[in-house]
């Protein structure tokens, strides 16, 4: 199964995905596999409400969303 994850209107840096070190990829959406994980910086330049959330409808109707607020 494949994960997308998202942070809106932010972006990303990507610095690991399943094991592996990245370095420079600046994203605002991840494809995962199942049970993969991924680490990541942001900046919280942009002000308001992110959304964090699975573009899968099923994983969002079980809860993998949340609304968090930066100022």
């Amino acid at each position: 199964m494949t994960f997308i994850r998202y942070t809106a209107p932010s972006q990303f840096e990507l610095t690991r995905i399943g094991g592996h070190a990245t370095a420079g990829l600046i994203k605002d959406v991840v494809m995962l596999g199942g049970y993969q994980e991924l680490d990541f910086d942001f900046v919280a330049d942009n002000p308001g409400p992110t959304l964090f959330h699975c573009h899968q409808q099923l994983h969002m109707d079980f809860g993998f969303m949340a609304l968090f607020q930066y100022v």
